[in-house]
């Protein structure tokens, strides 16, 4: 460790009620502005930013009544202010300025009262002409009482004055009764060790007031002095007076927008979320606890985090520190940003990753501390900045918001029930925000008002349907309308549903580049063909394609939050992330390797193939129907370019001529509306896995048997490879043919659904021990053969 703490200088500080300080590091670490979606976090960015330059500002010329005239930019932000914050009642004091006058007013409080003036916040100087008698009281009662915000400067003779000890008092007992007031220590020209009263310079004239005032008196001021000691400050001679007063300044600002008790009005949809968050984190248990925020990008778990932390911060007593988009940053700054925010130590020197995490673990532990990891991707992260719960102390909560849980959880558990490989993280799946939220959420942006006047309500529920109700895709669509007539409401609809948003697109991007090759096929997929299969038979194609068992690829897309399974094993995909998939495989995507490779509309499908364009990129097709007045014959010279075609899937439609090794590559054939006969010769599909077929034209004595399934053709290998058969919507079928069957050595489900007529179904006399039949809307079955596992009707 002696290394470690070479990189560093003095803790000087233990804790504080402030939830986030602004003097250390990346400064756009240090304010996590929650997602657009939810928050006003950008106002708060933006008044940061115009106290930062109204510090600098030149010099408030007198005015007419003798105060302060200000600028054009302090005026904006007045106005800005008062409209968010006094619409209910008078403006009162935000900030209070405790200091002895003798010391600092010439220098520092006279500076430090005139840079917050000019940002707009509402100061009170403590005037000497103001302290009667022995107690506080009048205005100066009034304005320590209301303020929020009080910022104490410690000096030499501080501690000699009645008068400012009586306010610290008062200050610290209403500090103590309500979290929404922040004290801001500023020692300077003394350290936290003199205002302990560890040195001698304090303890004297606390000795003085002793004999004068009593003990009871000087015994709540020292432990008023002792309490405030404690809380994590500003020390001049590590900034200069300049820069301390330019950070004092930023701070007030966040504090004052981001501490606001009404903060929950402006976020939509979080409270709920908030309070099952509260319940995982059960403050008040004595153990460290990790809590895991999981979802897809855009749904809004940084906002949930935000919000979370603003309302617990202030019990951590000041060790809190929020690392936003901990992915996009390197791991030392993050570590500096942690240990000053901490622990109030600037290690410029840090050099190494496991030294930082060393002095974390070390410095930490028994400290009761709140922290955020936002946007994590990997466990190297967690383990270089939190690594173990033994690393903290009691009472200690670590909050983690990532798109993938797949690091977090142990091999072989149930995926439904995730625990962390030691057991101790405890996971919060981000829900979808519902549909009156999504509502409330677009008409605040795009309107200023909860709800749209009548004449849009259309345009609007059609605008939240494209979009999903994706919390980031509402608020960046919904901000872009802001002000626009009907007409540019439609015309961005309709774009919408031929193009994605950049920004959204650019957001879910993100996890989709964090895929290996075989993850990002299988979810483009998903996207263009398998939303709403069941995940049983997507997996024997995927094992089929790729040739060894997929199933653990499916649970990584699902742990990414990419896809979910339903209760009924249906795979299922958010409206955004399946028009993702689609753009990428668009004809026109930017993504050359993956442009067309799976044809997914109808009519682009169907332009290639009448076109004869096909090429080996094309995997995956669906004919559909383009005219369904039509009866559309494809021919094999169509299909020879497509020669890594693995799914078809058409509506009506037949095949003409010799299909001779056409489709050796097609491992799932859905034909809906079959032809009675099929007019192709050598239509074999000996790699067939998955064959849907439907339509009235299945009988017993369909055309097709003979070609599909390889019967009474001699010289030829027995359909080893199809595992899944279904039949749906086949009203003329009363039976199947026994042959049609009898060569399926590997079939594990045979299906029939809304087979209206079907009275018998064969012995599949070479299928799987665990073959089974699935029977659903079949009134007439009345007998069937084999050792079938039946489950339906």
């Amino acid at each position: 460790m002696g290394q470690a703490s070479s990189s560093c200088f003095k803790d000087q500080v233990q804790t504080s009620r402030v939830t986030h300080q602004t003097q250390f590091g990346d400064q756009s670490l240090h304010h996590p502005s929650g997602m657009n979606m939810y928050s006003q976090a950008k106002e708060t960015a933006a008044l940061a930013a115009m106290a930062k330059m109204a510090v600098t500002a030149a010099p408030a010329s007198s005015s007419h009544d003798g105060g302060p005239e200000r600028g054009p930019m302090a005026a904006a932000m007045a106005a800005q202010a008062s409209s968010s914050h006094d619409d209910r009642s008078r403006r009162g004091y935000e900030v209070f300025l405790n200091f002895r006058g003798p010391d600092t007013r010439l220098t520092i409080a006279d500076s430090l009262y005139e840079a917050i003036k000019r940002a707009a916040i509402s100061i009170f100087k403590d005037d000497e002409g103001l302290r009667v008698g022995e107690e506080i009281g009048g205005s100066l009662l009034q304005a320590i009482n209301e303020s929020r915000i009080y910022i104490l400067i410690f000096s030499k003779n501080y501690a000699s004055s009645k008068w400012c000890l009586r306010e610290l008092a008062h200050i610290v007992k209403l500090s103590r009764d309500n979290v929404e007031k922040v004290i801001l220590p500023i020692f300077y020209d003394v350290d936290a060790d003199d205002v302990k009263l560890n040195t001698k310079l304090y303890w004297k004239a606390l000795q003085k007031h002793e004999r004068d005032s009593g003990k009871d008196l000087a015994k709540q001021w020292k432990e008023a002095l002792r309490g405030v000691a404690r809380i994590k400050g500003w020390n001049l001679k590590d900034h200069g007076l300049h820069k301390l007063i330019n950070l004092l300044v930023e701070e007030a600002s966040s504090l004052l927008w981001t501490r606001r008790t009404d903060m929950l009005d402006y976020l939509v949809g979080i409270q709920d979320r908030m309070d099952h968050i509260m319940k995982l984190l059960d403050l008040g248990a004595l153990d460290a606890r990790f809590i895991v925020i999981h979802g897809m990008g855009g749904i809004g778990k940084t906002t949930l985090a935000e919000a979370v932390f603003r309302q617990i911060s202030p019990q951590f007593e000041g060790h809190c520190c929020f690392l936003k988009d901990v992915r996009t940053h390197d791991i030392i700054s993050l570590q500096k940003k942690l240990l000053s925010d901490i622990l109030n130590l600037s290690c410029t020197n840090l050099s190494f990753i496991d030294e930082g995490a060393d002095i974390i673990k070390t410095r930490f532990h028994g400290k009761k501390v709140l922290i955020v990891l936002d946007d994590i991707d990997n466990r190297d992260q967690i383990m270089r900045l939190a690594g173990e719960l033994n690393w903290f102390g009691g009472g200690s909560r670590i909050i983690i918001t990532t798109r993938n849980i797949e690091f977090l959880v142990k091999e072989g558990e149930d995926d439904n029930l995730p625990t962390s490989n030691n057991g101790h993280f405890t996971f919060y799946p981000m829900p979808e925000m519902n549909r009156d939220d999504a509502l409330q959420l677009f008409c605040e942006r795009a309107l200023g008002h909860a709800k749209p006047p009548p004449d849009y309500m259309d345009v609007t529920e059609n605008l939240i349907n494209a979009l999903g109700g994706l919390p980031l895709a509402l608020d960046v669509v919904g901000s872009t309308l802001r002000g626009k007539c009907r007409s540019t409401w439609e015309d961005t609809l309709c774009k919408l549903k031929k193009v994605m948003n950049e920004d959204v697109k650019k957001k879910l991007m993100i996890s989709y580049g964090a895929l290996e090759p075989n993850q990002q096929q299988i979810y483009l997929d998903i996207a263009c063909f398998f939303i709403n299969k069941e995940k049983t038979t997507t997996v024997k194609y995927w094992d089929a394609v790729f040739g060894y068992p997929t199933e653990i690829e499916i649970n990584i897309l699902k742990r990414m939050s990419l896809i979910k399974i339903s209760g009924d094993d249906k795979l299922w995909m958010h409206d955004q992330l399946r028009d993702l998939g689609r753009n990428i495989v668009h004809p026109e995507s930017h993504e050359i390797h993956l442009r067309g490779s799976r044809l997914w509309s109808p009519k682009d499908a169907f332009h290639v193939v009448q076109r004869e364009t096909g090429t080996k990129d094309v995997v995956a097709l669906n004919l559909g129907t383009p005219n369904p007045n039509k009866r559309y014959k494809f021919e094999s010279k169509q299909f020879v370019g497509l020669v890594n075609l693995r799914f078809l899937q058409l509506d009506h439609g037949n095949f003409k001529g010799d299909f001779k090794d056409v489709f050796s590559e097609l491992r799932w054939l859905s034909w809906s509306n079959c032809s009675s006969e099929l007019q192709a010769t050598n239509f074999r599909l000996k790699s067939l896995v998955v064959l849907e077929l439907s339509g009235v034209n299945i009988t017993k004595d369909w055309g097709g048997w003979h070609q599909i399934m390889l019967t009474e053709i001699q010289g030829l290998e027995e359909l080893k490879s199809l595992q899944r058969l279904s039949f749906w919507w086949c009203n003329s079928m009363k039976r199947l043919p026994e042959a049609a069957l009898s060569n399926l050595h590997n079939l594990d489900s045979l299906d029939f659904a809304e087979c209206q007529s079907l009275e018998s179904v064969p012995n599949v006399p070479y299928a799987k021990p665990s073959c089974h039949l699935r029977i659903r809307g079949c009134p007439r079955l009345c007998h069937f053969e084999g050792p079938y596992r039946s489950y339906g009707d």
